[in-house]
């Protein structure tokens, strides 16, 4: 079970010379030590006694006798910026649990739409353990606040620049979505620029009927509306803080179509994105998980320094653990819980290679050897993908993830495959000796974090077989450039 560290205050500036006998109990009575205070730094108790010094977490310990320090001192503070959705749906939900799980009572004080505060209280006592300030905020402003230590935390969708520490706990994605009334189902990648550059402006030029286009866009995604619309020419647009507002307004209005995020599609009908090949990228937990999706995002924790607030660390390893996931998917967010898709379910993906493959003979028989590699497996949502060319892991967390995993036996009976993928450009050889490069660069990586020995793991590559994506768009080749993970049973 985590455990609730005290704090005092931001500083932690140790209490020397704060001498005084003290008597430290357990929060369950099985543990009591008495002795002089020789300090307090707000996470620890140092305290001499007949045995010499000894050091103590103030974990859930209760001090009484003349050397306590004032107990107001010992409540945990810490402050939190970010995304409005973050601040008050994936946060609190994240922090509710983690306050039962300490075995503490969760209280969220509402002040306005900008500003919130969260307190943890010992259930049996009602002792204030911590109090986290919320305040929303865009992530330039939350870069700056961390860089002033004006707050311990950012929550927010954009990598951060600098020397921010950071984790990812959760991912979103941007879905192109209309009301129930409007009649399409899918876009092409050309269409969707075309309407959010402006050349299209009305919904006949889309076999629609005779409205004007209303563009709705969120805020804080502007890297990921950039990406669909690499010309940087935008239509006029209405823009949203709140993702709940944006879907409401889309899902309000027949003329209208916005990229709503897939946390908040609510009533909104969400269009599948296809390329010029005919190749569809649907937007689903499962292609979120594994990148496949074009517009998947990454939510962030952000700190700055190795010295944070016990409560802020001990938080982020919650929100990032096994025990979160579920929260997370609750909350409408898409977890990082490793899922598994049966070959079953790979139907598009391999009718597309046969179909690629026409009547090149060698091209079918790499098809026939991969589908004979993959047929008895189940591809994990968990996808490495990499620059053009290149066979240079960047993926660390994801690398450590699934090492976890397979230390921790949710792989066992099984053997680990690590099948790589090139995009089409270049020679055919090439590009399966470069997907195979890749293939064992991933699992020299992993193999190097695993401690089990009994889970063999394995790579191969089979070139631009099978792509994700058509090659006309950079992200259509950046997405079929990847290695995916298999599992066999041995």
């Amino acid at each position: 079970m985590l455990r609730i560290f005290l704090i005092v205050g931001l500083c932690l500036i140790p209490l020397v010379g704060a001498a005084g006998p003290v008597k430290l109990t357990s929060s369950d009575g099985q543990v009591v030590l008495e002795g002089q205070l020789l300090s307090q730094d707000g996470e620890f108790f140092r305290v001499e006694t007949v045995a010499g010094p000894v050091t103590l977490d103030a974990g859930r310990l209760r001090c009484s006798g003349a050397g306590c320090p004032d107990p107001a001192k010992l409540v945990a503070r810490a402050r939190v910026g970010g995304a409005p959705d973050m601040i008050h749906r994936l946060i609190p939900a994240l922090l509710e649990v983690f306050a039962d799980l300490n075995g503490l009572e969760y209280i969220r004080r509402f002040t306005d739409d900008t500003t919130v505060a969260w307190e943890l209280r010992e259930a049996d006592t009602d002792r204030m353990v911590a109090i986290i300030d919320g305040t929303v905020a865009g992530s330039e402003v939350v870069e700056q606040q961390l860089a002033s230590r004006d707050i311990d935390l950012g929550a927010t969708k954009v990598p951060a620049n600098g020397p921010v520490r950071q984790d990812v706990i959760a991912l979103d994605a941007l879905v192109p979505s209309v009301a129930t009334e409007n009649p399409r189902a899918m876009l092409t990648f050309a269409q969707l620029e075309g309407l959010l550059s402006g050349r299209l402006s009305n919904w006949s030029r889309l076999g629609g009927e005779d409205l004007s286009v209303e563009l709705h866009l969120p805020k804080g995604w502007d890297d990921a509306v950039q990406r669909l619309n690499p010309d940087r020419r935008l239509a006029k647009a209405t823009f949203h803080e709140s993702p709940a507002d944006l879907s409401d307004a889309v899902a309000a209005n027949p003329a209208a179509i916005g990229l709503v995020p897939y946390s908040a599609i609510g009533n909104t009908v969400p269009l599948v994105i296809s390329g010029a090949c005919g190749l569809a990228a649907p937007a689903t937990r499962d292609t979120i998980r594994a990148k496949d999706y074009p517009i998947t995002k990454a939510l962030y924790l952000q700190r700055v320094g190795a010295r944070q607030p016990k409560i802020v660390r001990d938080f982020i390893a919650f929100a990032r653990s096994a025990e979160a996931q579920p929260i997370i998917r609750a909350a409408g967010y898409v977890d990082q819980a490793i899922g598994r898709i049966g070959f079953e379910r790979q139907g598009d993906r391999i009718a597309n290679a046969v179909l690629a493959a026409g009547n090149d003979t060698e091209a079918m028989a790499a098809v026939q050897n991969m589908i004979a590699t993959l047929l008895e497996g189940e591809r994990l949502t968990l996808t490495f993908r990499f620059q053009d060319g290149s066979s240079d892991l960047v993926s660390a967390p994801d690398v450590q993830r699934l090492a976890d995993a397979i230390d921790g036996g949710e792989f066992d009976g099984h053997e680990v495959l690590f099948v790589g993928f090139s995009d089409g450009i270049g020679p055919e050889a090439g590009n399966v000796r470069l997907s195979e490069r890749r293939a064992r660069a991933v699992r020299r990586a992993v193999a190097a974090r695993v401690q089990r020995t009994d889970i063999p793991l394995r790579a191969t590559g089979f070139g631009e077989v099978m792509p994700m994506a058509c090659d006309d768009t950079p992200w259509g080749r950046q997405v079929n450039r990847r290695v995916e993970v298999w599992l066999r049973k041995l």
